[in-house]
């Protein structure tokens, strides 16, 4: 039976109208208001429009700049004279006839409107600077490379240093034949040894030589991540690591263990739990229980040991989630399908690689979307576990982007790397869901 039209009108007044006009108010307005300040250069703090005007400069550099005696007389209706008469101040309330009323956020756009026709603004726009601060002086930010420097021109000579390291990080840097040649006599190898030693035969003047050569080529380069580079780490091998073990975990669950009922609690229960406790549990774990078992002292607090520890606990507490999505995913393939196989001959391994797998795309589509956008939002257990330290290691983009715009106070460069970030999200998670939805099956 058709339905008339108008209850497909009636359907979608009712269900489908209010649902676009919240997903308008609270996405695509806010969405588009985050373009807006991200060509700005406000600080989040100076309001939009001022709260007190010098009377002087109301007078003469607002008043008479406006053509429009309406406007003239709509600033003066919210600018009001202060007692002394020195001042005008914004007034938050409005008089009216039944009473008095809050100033609406309409009001406020036209006084910022007004305002800014006589070039009275707190927030001035500044094009693409935000961007490409970002990508060009922002050195947290970007990958780079990065000269780590090994000596130091006030410190004694060295009197041994090891081939290796001679050779890589000093000789292979120095184009100057005559640095080079001082360089080469200075340090001789010795016959048996595996290092170069200092000769002891130099002057004053040639160890003081000496000495600036070492401090101006002996050095190292290093690769620094940076927030994009840990961010990349994090998502990529989280959505790895997490998907893994929730697919095996799945898989252990989906038999006929008497226990499985109450495994699935327990593996499910970190979900549960707030991430902020999560973080303080493995605090407690990474400074008491960890050493006793590794004999690793520092964890969080240990450049090359922090983003590793921070992967730890996400996989720990995201793989419950997951695992629930693939046990729906396995408890949907049929029986027969599995029966069949089952009596053709196909052992484990070979109804897992062609018939469970193709069948489990669709939660493998569901499962690497939620753990891939999860994890390029990471924030609350990182900020709880680490702060985005030592250093900035172990800062995502999101700790970033916060400690930009509470701490620096760089609110329209903070909305600027919040609007790249939300473009990466909305463009991976797209070709991802394009790629899955794919080559998943139909039965």
């Amino acid at each position: 039976m058709v339905s008339p039209k108008r209850n497909k009108i009636f359907y979608f007044i009712l269900f489908m109208l209010p649902a676009l006009i919240l997903y308008g108010m609270f996405f695509i307005i806010p969405f588009f208001q985050g373009i807006r300040y991200s060509f700005t250069d406000w600080n989040g703090v100076v309001p939009e429009i001022p709260f007190n005007i010098d009377k002087t400069d109301f007078d003469n550099q607002i008043i008479k700049k406006l053509d429009n005696p309406k406007e003239q007389v709509y600033l003066k209706k919210y600018y009001r004279l202060s007692d002394a008469a020195e001042t005008y101040n914004l007034t938050n309330w409005v008089q009216e006839k039944g009473g008095s009323r809050q100033l609406s956020a309409a009001e406020r756009s036209k006084i910022k409107r007004i305002l800014g026709s006589v070039g009275i603004a707190s927030i001035k726009f500044i094009g693409m600077k935000n961007y490409q601060q970002m990508f060009q002086n922002d050195q947290r930010f970007v990958p780079r490379l990065e000269k780590r420097y090994l000596f130091n021109e006030f410190a004694d000579l060295p009197q041994t240093i090891m081939a290796g390291d001679f050779h890589k990080n000093i000789v292979n840097h120095i184009r100057n034949s005559k640095d080079k040649s001082l360089i080469l006599t200075a340090y001789q190898k010795q016959a048996g040894t595996s290092s170069f030693h200092l000769t002891p035969k130099m002057n004053e003047a040639q160890s003081e030589k000496l000495k600036t050569l070492l401090s101006q080529y002996w050095y190292t380069t290093i690769f620094i991540p940076g927030v994009i580079g840990f961010t990349l780490f994090f998502t990529l091998f989280n959505v790895i690591f997490s998907n893994l073990l929730a697919l095996f975990l799945a898989l252990v669950l989906d038999t006929q263990m008497k226990t499985k009922n109450i495994l699935r609690s327990i593996f499910f229960f970190p979900n549960v739990l707030s991430l902020i406790i999560v973080a303080f549990i493995w605090s407690f774990v990474f400074r008491l229980v960890m050493p006793l078992i590794t004999g690793i002292t520092v964890w969080l607090g240990s450049p090359e040991l922090a983003p590793y520890a921070l992967l730890m606990v996400t996989v720990w507490q995201g793989c419950g989630w997951l695992m629930i999505i693939y046990l729906a995913g396995l408890q949907t393939i049929p029986t027969d399908i599995v029966e069949g196989s089952q009596i053709d001959g196909a052992n484990w391994w070979q109804r897992l690689r062609h018939i469970t797998m193709p069948l489990l795309i669709p939660s493998f589509t569901i499962c690497t979307f939620f753990s891939l956008s999860n994890s390029l939002k990471t924030f609350d257990v990182i900020m709880a576990l680490t702060q985005g330290g030592p250093g900035y290691v172990t800062t995502p983009i999101v700790l970033d982007i916060y400690y930009n715009a509470f701490r620096d106070n760089q609110f329209g460069y903070a909305t600027a790397k919040a609007v790249f970030l939300c473009m990466v999200i909305m463009v991976v998670t797209g070709i991802q869901l394009y790629f899955m939805k794919k080559r998943e099956v139909e039965l």
